[in-house]
């Protein structure tokens, strides 16, 4: 009888403290007329969460303060459906939260206190080794410790886990950890500090340089990355596959991205990443679960974190969905703590 597919998401969980207002202040400046509301956030559990709702088992590994904070994440994450029973409480360190300022464009700025997510030890990690090696997909994100990392990397490695590291925020790893991870997902920003930790020659990332994007693939493929997945915001993203063992050139393509009003970027690339390590579980190939991610994506930014993408009855429309649709429907209901 066949083991049962699941996502692993292993990561940081914060409640997000947001601010929507015209412009961002300069420095010492206060602006005032803004709107709050407080949501949850965090890479791990936004990830955890995209997957859920995109249609896979999904299990979260994360720690979380003995707070009020903690209680409300928790809650949430069961709400969605997500296995918690390996999360951890800390009794002395709060849980993380992060301060969010999102201006009239839908850019953003962000600030993080990471409190207990950087308890997720590589102790923790090893004594849970039996739900990492036995996952279909491992996702996990910087706002955890490298050294926890590396030990999500080793336990995955001995397996047929499929290994999904988003660069996020970059944190330099050792480079010979980086051929046993099957798919990195970094922006360009990110994209460009791995390659300059890898010891290349630093270069200047013009934003939409396709060719230089496709050199600087070439060059970590030469040390061992297998997949890389630059997303372009707006633009899609960039894929490129080494094919080293036949000793041909890498597969490169582009994924186009698709066009909408944004109203909030604020976890839209935890978004595509959750949605992507969906899909992929769903064994679904590597540039259909792409596109469905992009699809994904952009809807989350026209719905935005708050308002009207908030109001939907889960009881009274999801029913009436077929899966693909309710896969898309989940945008339109991204977890938010509304106060």
């Amino acid at each position: 009888m066949p083991k049962e597919r699941y996502v692993l998401v292993i990561g940081s969980s914060n409640i997000d403290l947001n601010i929507y207002l015209e412009r961002f202040p300069n420095p010492g400046e206060t602006v005032t007329g803004g709107i709050f509301n407080q949501s949850f956030g965090g890479k791990g559990a936004n990830q955890a969460v995209a997957s859920a709702r995109a249609g896979s088992k999904t299990i979260f590994i994360g720690n979380l303060g003995q707070d009020a904070f903690g209680d409300q994440m928790l809650k949430n994450l069961n709400k969605e459906g997500i296995k918690t029973e390996f999360v951890t409480r800390d009794p002395v360190t709060p849980s993380g939260i992060a301060i969010i300022l999102v201006n009239e464009n839908g850019q953003n700025m962000i600030s993080v206190a990471p409190g207990a997510n950087e308890k997720v030890t590589k102790e923790l990690i090893h004594n849970v080794a039996d739900v990492v090696q036995n996952a279909s997909v491992v996702i996990f994100q910087m706002e955890i410790p490298v050294e926890t990392i590396l030990e999500v990397v080793r336990l995955s490695s001995q397996s047929e886990t499929m290994i999904v590291l988003n660069p996020a925020p970059f944190k330099p790893i050792p480079i010979d950890v980086l051929k046993y991870i099957d798919i990195i997902t970094p922006n360009e920003n990110e994209l460009l500090k791995l390659h300059n930790a890898c010891g290349f020659d630093k270069v200047k990332l013009q934003q939409e340089d396709l060719c230089l994007v496709k050199i600087i693939c070439q060059d970590l493929h030469s040390i061992g990355v297998q997949t890389i997945i630059t997303t372009l915001g707006a633009n899609g993203c960039f894929v490129s596959k080494s094919n080293r063992d036949s000793g041909a050139t890498p597969e490169q393509y582009h994924v186009d991205g698709i066009k909408t009003n944004v109203v909030d970027t604020v976890g839209a690339g935890d978004c595509f990443n959750g949605v992507l390590a969906s899909k992929l579980c769903q064994k679904t190939s590597l540039k259909t679960a792409i596109e469905y991610a992009e699809q994904l994506k952009s809807e989350y930014q026209q719905a935005g974190n708050t308002g009207a993408a908030m109001v939907y009855d889960f009881l009274s429309h999801d029913l009436k969905l077929t899966r693909t649709d309710w896969s898309v429907y989940f945008v339109r209901n991204y977890f938010s703590l509304i106060i």
